[in-house]
């Protein structure tokens, strides 16, 4: 998954720390960044949650430190596969989708589960999963384009 800078070079996707107001460090976090200048974006997939976690800290006034991969799913998934494939990019790209397709067969198996037990609110939270980590897996991406951090 490439991408250009307005500088005209090739933005790679890579695991970044955050700050936010000086007091509150996120580790994990996906962003675009430029190999030639300091531009970086945010993965457009997480910006929505990452926001909404954001908001939530408002009224926070003590220091925080979290793994962007302890709140968001894909991320979680994402950061196991950048620990534990040290390959070539087929076999990058196939540790990849089976983490993603696993990751959906249990929550497949779960919302089954919840349905079951007529769990109405259970089942609408593992949908909500099934549709982040099923939007991870609709990505197309090599290994070059990440740099585990």
């Amino acid at each position: 998954m490439l991408k250009l800078c307005d500088c005209g070079q090739t933005m790679k996707l890579e695991l970044r720390r955050l700050v936010y107001k000086r007091r509150t460090f996120i580790s994990h976090v996906p962003v675009y960044a430029c190999q030639h200048c300091p531009t970086y974006e945010l993965m457009p997939l997480v910006k929505p949650d990452l926001l909404d976690y954001l908001n939530s800290l408002d009224g926070d006034k003590h220091q925080t430190r979290i793994s962007f991969a302890d709140i968001y799913e894909p991320v979680s998934i994402l950061q196991d596969v950048l620990a534990s494939y040290s390959g070539s990019i087929e076999e990058f790209q196939r540790c990849y989708k089976e983490a993603f397709e696993d990751r959906v067969n249990m929550l497949l198996d779960l919302y089954r589960f919840a349905k079951a037990s007529n769990d109405t609110a259970w089942m609408d939270e593992i949908k909500a999963r099934l549709e982040k980590v099923n939007a991870f897996l609709q990505l197309k991406m090599e290994s070059s384009d990440f740099c585990a951090s």
